[in-house]
């Protein structure tokens, strides 16, 4: 039976099957997405989900949301063999070091704006800016990848056509402007000039012309090479700066709305793109030992939106598209945790179907990419060596604390 404790807001729901802690922690993260009347939902013993409310909220009609969402997630299936391609160990001996997001607001470096978005300088920008460039010099000279550039924002035609729109609906941001109405601007206009706060503009009076922020760097990519025809195969680098809506799971440089990512992306035949992801481990492995930090690449899934979690999931895993870049970190308690840091993966000819581009043979292109979350790294390094310059690899400190 169903238990509600009133004074807590909180609701204890029996889970339809046991689950395990992989599953348990999607249950968790993903809970923020299920009611804004719902704080988290927590997993106890793989076998209760004990749902947060915030005050205010009908509990029957949270309870019900919140069985909806624990049928679909508990779909999920789990155990697959994890497969490890790359395991670099760092030569520094010293301890992890535990509260980095604090120390570096304290020290100066960072300044976190409390809603996923983060400036930083100093060491924390010149090791940022190196990682991106020798992961930019590394497919260059392994690769032959050219440099490439692409905006920040994308059509939400685009992203339909990335299939975005049907696994990850949640971590869509739109951008909106006030309509082209003279009354309704001069309305806004008005309330600003004199208030407090800023006042935002009537819902009425917000338009959506479907742009939206790029929430994965590698899709405007993709419209760029519609009508080309690939006689080799090809590689694009670049710095792409990405936007994935996080609700409450922002967290310092751990989880950002924010970041910055230094993408790879390869098109060809299939025997290409599988050669290029093989080749793009030892990469990997050259910069996590440049940097000298704990580092592995492992078969991985995505985390999709609870509806379409169990199935497509099932799906990457059985398959193995994507291999996850996992560097070892800290949580705020203390325990060590595994931060997805970049993920290398493989789409076979989805992308080279939809925005049409070929081999020579006619038949649509198959495509892979290899992204690094910058800021994740950045954290990943200050985590491992801490603050003690003599702790970091000579050719790293030479430059990031000079």
């Amino acid at each position: 039976m169903n238990t509600h404790n009133h004074a807590f807001n909180e609701i204890s729901v029996p889970l339809p099957r046991e689950v395990d802690s992989e599953i348990a922690g999607d249950i968790e993260k993903e809970s923020v997405f299920v009611s804004p009347f719902i704080d988290r939902i927590f997993v106890q013993d793989g076998k209760t989900a004990r749902v947060v409310c915030k005050a205010g909220a009908d509990l029957a009609e949270v309870e019900a949301k919140a069985k909806r969402f624990l049928e679909v997630m508990v779909k999920q299936v789990s155990g697959f063999e994890i497969k490890v391609f790359v395991d670099t160990k760092r030569k520094d001996t010293g301890p992890y070091f535990r509260g980095v997001n604090d120390e570096l607001v304290k020290r100066g470096w960072m300044h976190d704006y409390g809603k996923g978005q983060v400036a930083y300088s100093g060491p924390v920008l010149k090791l940022a800016k190196l990682i991106n460039d020798k992961a930019g010099e590394l497919y260059a000279s392994a690769l032959g990848a050219k440099d490439a550039h692409f905006p920040a924002m994308i059509d939400a035609d685009t992203l339909h056509k990335c299939g975005y729109f049907d696994s990850h609906p949640n971590a869509v941001t739109f951008v909106g402007n006030v309509v082209e109405d003279f009354d309704a601007i001069e309305e806004f206009r008005l309330a600003n000039s004199c208030s407090e706060g800023a006042l935002l503009p009537k819902q009425e009076h917000i338009h959506i012309d479907g742009m939206c922020l790029n929430p994965a760097a590698c899709f405007p990519a993709y419209p760029t090479l519609t009508g080309q025809t690939f006689k080799e195969g090809q590689c694009f680098t670049w710095l792409g700066r990405v936007f994935r809506y996080e609700s409450r799971n922002i967290n310092g440089l751990d989880r950002l709305y924010e970041f910055n990512v230094r993408e790879l992306v390869f098109v060809g035949d299939e025997d290409f793109v599988r050669d290029v992801r093989k080749k793009s481990l030892p990469i990997v492995e050259e910069l996590a030992s440049f940097i000298d930090i704990d580092c592995q690449v492992q078969t991985a899934t995505d985390p999709f939106f609870a509806t379409v979690s169990a199935a497509k999931k099932f799906w990457q895993a059985a398959q193995e598209v994507k291999n996850e870049i996992k560097i070892p970190a800290l949580s705020n308690d203390g325990s060590q945790k595994l931060l997805a840091c970049g993920s290398i993966n493989l789409h076979g000819n989805f992308f080279g179907k939809r925005f049409g581009f070929t081999t020579v043979n006619g038949e649509p292109a198959q495509t892979g990419c290899v992204g690094l979350g910058i800021e994740r790294w950045v954290l990943a390094a200050f985590t491992q060596h801490g603050f003690d310059e003599s702790r970091w690899p000579e050719a790293v400190r030479n430059i990031i604390f000079r």
